[in-house]
């Protein structure tokens, strides 16, 4: 008796289930011998392995992404994100402060000079311009008071005002969103993205004039910055604003049990917001030179001293995959210091963060930026992370959000290039492993550097027959050119970075690469 062919679950590709097809077809038709293309038993079994391979895949798509650790598309890592709680962070704007340079005033003129609330600066050069944005109140600079700085040696009296804030944004002009029909949980998409949350107002037409409504962070509740949890009754005019996978803003309006649904009218829905973020505003320094907003004839120059940081794209994947669940286990609570640290990479703008208790009730949040380098925390991100941690911190606990400690390394190599290969071409494939090596977005916190990496990484480029590092340490290290531990050990707030990152040294100085001889 021929024993019926065991089935194989694991096999679930076309050619796999072809053969299973014919095995198949040989016990229970084994008078069915010809396995010709042009039979059409044949061409059957090969139209069903087809679509069953078809069918599949598309399941084994489906499996995978039901589970946060397989996910790849970001729909579906937003959807499982949200059955806890977590939203995916929409893109974050940067920001920096800008010096003012202006000529001295004519001798019996006004020495005023007023910055209006929202003047606008861009950046010129290369690539497309940047706006930002001066969001405060309007400020009246006096040209003779202690408000500017003045250079005795400077022959043109130019006066300087340091320290004007702006943020990476543009303004909307007030926009129509659309009509409401007054069914339940009416959606509406802002037309222009990225939008900041914190800019956002919308607008109802109930019939007697233009209403602002309140946003919240859900319709089912709302903690507020008391730590209260409100709900959002039938009558609350309250709505919240979702984010699908392409950064496009949806505002979400109530089902009229949780939040009130906005009357029925044409046109009678509208929004006001500004647009930004994103890691292209994270320009270097002076790189915002040109003031769009006419302030005042006296105004020569716009510069920014600092480069602009904190601007950061939506949230990736992996990230979210990692700090969801993290985030979801603290409850929005921050007790413990994995908390601080949770919470910090939720809020947008933080690149790397380290959180230590100084005392029994004072946190310090060592906060590194998102930027091209690690540099001194933007006021406004510095504000933004105090309010966010504000509801979040135990009664009694003080937060304070402090820059990093960024430690130079003076790193130097003497390379044997390979007969066949170019030198200069040689040489400048071991600057670039080097720099990718110590780059911002590779290093972290009180990592310890390695000399081993370094050979390792400059040995593995193509050419290179010897290599030899005559310096690796710190730049305030004295002593032995190349540390004899073999490593650099940082303290636990401290970020590396090589020297030649520093505009105000030489390149040529701490950062070397050598080709000696050719073998």
């Amino acid at each position: 008796m021929v024993q019926s062919p065991p089935i194989d679950y694991t096999n679930r590709d076309f050619a796999s289930l072809r053969q299973a097809l014919l095995d198949l077809a040989r016990y229970r038709l084994p008078e069915w011998t010809d396995r010709s293309p042009a039979d059409l038993g044949v061409l059957m079994v090969d139209l069903f392995s087809y679509a069953a391979d078809v069918v599949l895949y598309y399941q084994d798509r489906i499996a995978n992404e039901s589970f946060l650790g397989t996910a790849v598309e970001r729909r579906s890592v937003m959807n499982l994100l949200r059955l806890i709680g977590y939203e995916l962070a929409p893109p974050v704007a940067a920001a920096t402060e800008l010096s003012l340079v202006f000529n001295p005033p004519k001798e019996g003129a006004s020495t005023k000079v007023v910055v209006p609330s929202g003047a606008q600066f861009s950046t010129t050069g290369g690539g497309a311009p940047q706006m930002f944005e001066y969001l405060g109140p309007d400020l009246t600079i006096d040209l003779a008071s202690d408000q500017i700085v003045r250079d005795p040696l400077d022959k043109k009296d130019l006066r300087t005002y340091n320290g004007l804030p702006v943020r990476h944004s543009r303004a909307v002009a007030t926009a129509v969103l659309g009509s409401s029909t007054g069914e339940p949980n009416q959606r509406f998409a802002l037309a222009q993205q990225p939008v900041l949350l914190d800019t956002l107002e919308v607008e109802v037409d109930e019939g007697a004039g233009w209403v602002m409504w309140q946003r919240r962070e859900s319709l089912l509740y709302n903690q507020g910055p008391d730590g209260r949890i409100t709900l959002s009754s039938a009558v609350a005019r309250d709505y919240y604003v979702q984010f699908d996978e392409t950064d496009k803003a949806w505002i979400v309006f109530g089902d009229g049990v949780y939040g009130r649904r906005p009357a029925p009218g044409t046109n009678n829905l509208r929004a006001t917001y500004r647009v930004g973020g994103g890691v292209v505003g994270n320009v270097p320094r002076n790189a915002i030179n040109a003031a769009v907003t006419k302030i005042d004839p006296l105004l020569a120059a716009v510069r920014n001293p600092a480069p602009a940081a904190g601007g950061m794209d939506h949230e990736d994947l992996d990230h979210a995959a990692k700090f969801g669940p993290l985030s979801f286990r603290s409850g929005q609570r921050a007790v413990t210091l994995s908390d601080y640290t949770a919470l910090a990479m939720q809020a947008g703008g933080v690149s790397k963060v380290r959180a230590y208790l100084r005392g029994w009730n004072q946190v310090e949040l060592y906060v590194a930026p998102e930027g091209q380098r690690a540099g001194p925390v933007p006021e406004d991100l510095r504000r933004r992370l105090t309010a966010y941690f504000d509801d979040k911190r135990v009664v009694g606990t003080f937060l304070r959000v402090m820059d990093p400690i960024t430690t130079p390394i003076a790193v130097s190599l003497s390379i044997v290039v390979s007969s066949n290969y170019r030198p200069e071409q040689v040489r400048q494939a071991v600057l670039n492993v080097v720099r990718d090596l110590y780059a911002y977005r590779n290093v972290d916190f009180g990592q310890t550097l390695y000399l081993s990496d370094l050979y390792a990484r400059a040995d593995a480029v193509p050419g290179v027959f010897a290599v030899t590092v005559t310096r690796f340490r710190r730049v305030t290290d004295t002593g032995a050119e190349v540390n004899p531990l073999g490593r650099i050990d940082l303290q636990p707030f401290e970020i590396p970075y090589l020297e030649e990152d520093d505009p105000s040294v030489s390149p040529s100085l701490y950062f070397q690469v050598i080709v000696t001889e050719s073998a």
